[in-house]
Formats: structure tokens, sequence, C-alpha cells
């Protein structure tokens, strides 16, 4: 098991090594969920095909005795299919896992769903170093929602 941990770290560390990575913040609103925060990366694979980890974090609502929050959890794969003047467009599909947690008088409960992303966006060189980003998507699962992100990348 140590040696496949290990190949499989190897292969991550050298794929992020030699690609073009960028990683950056991103502010989201959620459908179901409200407004949020998140930290985004991507990481290209090949010309066309980048993968893009990201974690968000929803601010709940708090009234008295009782507050909720959401973390959503996405590994996604976006699809080049336009790329001119320094603006890209892609499709994208991966899958998604979202924690929902209430806390009620000092009682907690939480719930942890596993769903699909189907979504698309694009990308907008700003500069030599940083990447504007534009991304929306429906999460398929029990917490159906859309999702609209604006957010900026630093180039690794």
């Amino acid at each position: 098991m140590k040696k496949i941990t290990f190949t499989f770290l190897f292969l991550v560390a050298t794929t992020i090594m030699y690609s073009q990575t960028k990683i950056g913040i991103q502010a989201i609103y959620g459908t179901d969920t409200d407004f949020g925060i998140g930290a985004k990366a991507t990481i290209e694979i090949s010309e066309k095909f980048l993968a893009s980890p990201s974690i968000n974090y929803f601010f709940g609502e708090s009234v008295q005795g009782a507050s909720t929050s959401v973390l959503g959890i996405n590994a996604d794969a976006h699809y080049i299919i336009s790329k001119n003047n320094g603006l890209s467009l892609y499709p994208l599909a991966g899958i998604n896992l979202t924690r929902s947690s209430a806390t009620v008088l000092g009682n907690s409960i939480s719930t942890t769903e596993i769903g699909f992303n189907l979504g698309g966006g694009l990308n907008y060189e700003l500069s030599s170093s940083l990447t504007g980003i534009f991304e929306t998507k429906y999460v398929l699962s029990t917490f159906d929602q859309a999702t609209f992100s604006v957010g900026v990348l630093y180039h690794l």
C-alpha cells in the first residue's frame, strides 16, 4: 500500500511540476445555499484538458439558537473547446462531495452526499500571471442546485 501511495503522490507531483498550474480564489452563489467563498486550482493535463479541484464554503443562515453551513468539494474536468485572444471556453463534468451541517440549541447534525457536476465556464487572461474565471454548473445530488462563481487564478 505504501508503494502505491508513493507512486500516486510522485505522479501527481510530477504532473503539477511539468504542467501549467493555477491557483486562486472565487466568490460563489448557490441557488439553495446563497453566497460563499472558495479556493480553486486548474492543472493542465494536455492542451485541451484541465483538471480542476475546488473547495467552497457557503455561509449558512444564523437565527436565534440555530445555524447552518454547507461545504462543497469538487473534482472537475474541463475540455477547452475554444481559445482565442486570451479567452477560453469550456464545458465541464465532475464529481461533488457536499457536507451540510446544522446546529440547533447546541445540538449538531450533518449529512454528506456525493453528486455529479455538469456545466461550463470561461477563462480570460488578465495578465501574464493572472486569469479571470467565470463558471456555472449544476450539482446533481440530494443537494441539487445551480452554482455561479467568479474569481481569479494565479499562474504558478
